[in-house]
């Protein structure tokens, strides 16, 4: 051990030559006894620290006088008492006590053609090569996806050959050189990702099975080893570490030793600030919460009109010695989520507390990524997708509205955008708060809170999208130098991310107040409660006036273009922010129609038939691209096409009329637009009739037929 350590504190500092000692015994510090020891005789084997030296290593060289020599030469002590280091060349001094003195190797012990140093070097050579060949050879058989055939002293694990043949310069994962570590992560994260994709398919590799038991089971204590290597300052182990817990915790689910779990929790509440430990918790709980139970790469669903199930289907290897893993609960992860979340659940209000500290001070970038981490976790834990109950999700909702006084123009546009991410994802309008009758209390406290913001705070004036000339804004890789003068200066992702906000906060308030209306308890002449809907209507006529011209001085849009038309361009890179823009501004105009509002400036403003319009422009009147929407689960399309088609059934004249303003030709704006819905029809019904349709389609199907006889009977036709 003491010999690794020298080598390793070598390879960082380079040596200095030291000047050979002077023959003459007298100018030496050293005792007689020791100097004369070749001179009384004594055997050459008690001359030195007798190793098995390699055949081209002069035993003869080492002697206990030049072993002496060289500590007495660069060597140092320490006291316990004092912690104070002198040389034993300068002091002339001789220890006699050991009791509290403990010798540590400083810098440069030993010279560079120390004949010890190359014994270390020629035993980490060896553990090198045999770590290297033993994993290499582990990851060729496991790209293959099956370790049947491969040799017994493979599948013993790598750390355990070096240990034996290291002996006494064994060491911990901790200890080991970082390119190893990220190997041995590396071929441990992919042994874990074959395991639970196979396990997904109703099958495992038995020898994988026998390789992955004892790690689960933790019987060489891997498990707090990788824990370990957080205090390491490497940000690829880091990275490494951090997958292969998750996958681990996947896999195990609820075989874990809570010591675990309150070691890894602990790191985001520590008394002293360590961004590395927290931002490696963070991504450990983060990757566990987004796991998804079954993902099936594109690439690979090469059988799906196969009408074999994926649990018959056998592996690449036809001699692998398969196990069918029929087990349900394998493929149930809430358990393991529901662990995680609960003890997260006890550090969150003091972590919140401990990231709001962090945004007022965010100046380095180990602060950034801490809070971005945070707040993607935080955004995971809301998400429908995690597949968490509504009851472990609850307490995570609490806290929302203090972030959105942080927002201000001070904030980096990096976490701007995580925050308006996690509202977003709060604000879920289009997959589930749209289809709620009765809305949660936290959320509609979050929307009345940004409709306030952006009316009465100016939090629009403090949003950082626009950029220096000569930097370019790109939502991937974030701002760059500009090598060409024409790209734009304007964050349009973060710009999309705020409009997409605040027209989800208008359009939950619009449905709450609308629930309100439909009370019973409220009578038809309740005074009070008409003009306190007058003024929410005000309010929300003021901030989408904000809106509107918020974004034509950002962009280069006309100023008299209608706020529907330029929404939908705002979003048209991006299409999920599309739909569910245009069904949060389909229900605010519902809801405003409703309720016979005052302001008809407002209606225009809205009109939905203007936005349909401009969105089959877009999509060159292909209604290709409008099956695509219903077919696909990555936009809300099923829902806007059904509202809106119900909203033109009701307001036909409207539609008709909407579809010739800003037009030369009202009917030839009317024929375009109903062609594109005739030919969805007739390819929604071709489906139907071969049973294809991934769902029941019938009744967007009758509202279809329905407008297609209203626009059959109309004089424009």
């Amino acid at each position: 051990m003491v010999l690794r350590q020298r080598e390793s504190i070598m390879t960082e500092q380079p040596l200095k030559k030291k000047p050979k000692r002077e023959d003459s015994a007298g100018d030496s510090d050293e005792p007689d006894f020791i100097q004369n020891l070749v001179e009384n005789g004594v055997p050459t084997d008690l001359q030195a620290l007798h190793l098995s030296m390699p055949a081209h290593v002069n035993e003869q060289d080492i002697t206990l006088n030049a072993v002496n020599l060289e500590y007495s030469k660069c060597g140092s002590y320490r006291t316990s008492d004092g912690d104070q280091q002198k040389s034993v060349s300068e002091e002339n001094q001789y220890i006699t006590n050991g009791d509290n003195i403990t010798i540590q190797p400083a810098p440069n012990i030993v010279p560079e053609n120390s004949p010890v140093i190359e014994y270390a070097n020629v035993i980490n050579t060896d553990l090198e090569q045999v770590q290297d060949s033993s994993l290499d050879v582990f990851q060729q058989h496991l790209i293959t996806q099956c370790l049947c055939g491969t040799p017994v002293d493979v599948l013993n694990r790598p750390f355990r050959e070096i240990n034996e043949l290291a002996g006494a310069l064994s060491t911990t994962l901790s200890e080991w050189p970082a390119k190893k570590i990220i190997q041995f992560l590396s071929s441990l994260q992919l042994l874990f990702g074959i395991y639970l994709k196979q396990n997904n398919k109703g099958f495992i590799c038995s020898k994988i099975v026998d390789l992955c038991n004892p790690i689960i089971h933790n019987e060489d204590n891997l498990i707090e080893q990788i824990i370990s290597l957080c205090e390491t300052r490497n940000r690829f182990v880091h990275f490494l570490a951090t997958r292969v817990l998750s996958s681990f915790l996947i896999i195990a689910k609820t075989n874990v030793n809570n010591e675990w779990l309150e070691t890894i929790t602990n790191y985001l509440t520590s008394e002293s600030v360590d961004y590395m430990k927290m931002n490696f918790a963070l991504e450990i709980i983060k990757n566990v919460v987004e796991w998804k139970d079954v993902e099936i790469h594109v690439l690979e669903d090469t059988e799906s009109n196969d009408s074999s199930s994926l649990s018959t289907r056998e592996p690449v290897n036809i001699n692998c010695a398969a196990l069918p893993f029929s087990d349900p609960e394998s493929y149930d992860t809430s358990s393991i989520k529901g662990l995680i979340i609960k003890g997260l659940e006890l550090k969150w209000p003091e972590l919140v507390y401990k990231i709001q500290n962090l945004i007022l001070h965010n100046g380095s970038v180990q602060t950034q990524t801490c809070i971005l981490t945070f707040l993607a976790l935080w955004e995971s834990i809301i998400s429908v997708k995690a597949n968490l109950s509504v009851i472990d999700t609850k307490p995570f909702y609490a806290h929302l509205e203090t972030f959105v006084g942080m927002l201000n123009a001070n904030l980096p546009p990096i976490i701007w955008k995580q925050i308006l991410s996690l509202f977003n994802e709060v604000l879920c309008y289009g997959s589930t708060l749209a289809l709620q009758d009765l809305l949660p209390e936290d959320t509609c406290q979050l929307t009345h809170l940004i409709v306030r913001y952006v009316k009465d705070y100016r939090l629009l004036d403090s949003l950082p999208h626009r950029r220096d000339q000569g930097v370019t804004v790109n939502s991937f890789v974030g701002s760059t130098p500009a090598t060409d003068r024409s790209h734009s200066t304007i964050d349009k992702s973060l710009l999309q991310k705020m409009i997409l906000l605040v027209l989800k906060s208008v359009a939950i308030t619009i449905k709450e107040t609308r629930s309100d209306s439909s009370d019973s308890s409220v009578g038809s002449d309740d005074y009070d409660f008409y003009q306190d809907m007058q003024l929410i209507e005000r309010s929300i006529r003021d901030v989408l006036k904000k809106v509107d011209a918020f974004i034509k001085n950002s962009l280069d849009f006309h100023p008299e273009t209608p706020f529907s038309k330029v929404m939908v361009h705002l979003f048209s890179d991006q299409d999920d922010y599309m739909i569910e823009s245009m069904v949060c501004t389909l229900d605010i105009t519902v809801g405003i129609s409703y309720r016979n509002a005052v302001f008809p400036d407002l209606l225009n403003m809205l009109n939905p038939t203007h936005s349909f319009i401009e969105l089959l422009k877009i999509v060159s009147h292909d209604s290709d691209v409008l099956l695509d929407y219903l077919v696909s689960n990555e936009t809300c399309f099923l829902l806007y096409l059904l509202r809106f088609l119900k909203y033109t059934r009701k307001n036909w004249a409207k539609f008709v009329n909407s579809c010739g303003e800003g037009s030369t030709s009202r009917s030839n704006e009317l024929d375009d637009t109903m062609t594109v819905l005739i030919r969805l029809k007739m390819q929604i019904n071709r489906l139907v009739a071969r049973e294809l349709f991934p769902y029941n389609i019938s009744p967007v199907l009758r509202l279809l037929e329905v407008c297609e006889n209203l626009y059959e009977g109309n004089e424009y036709s």
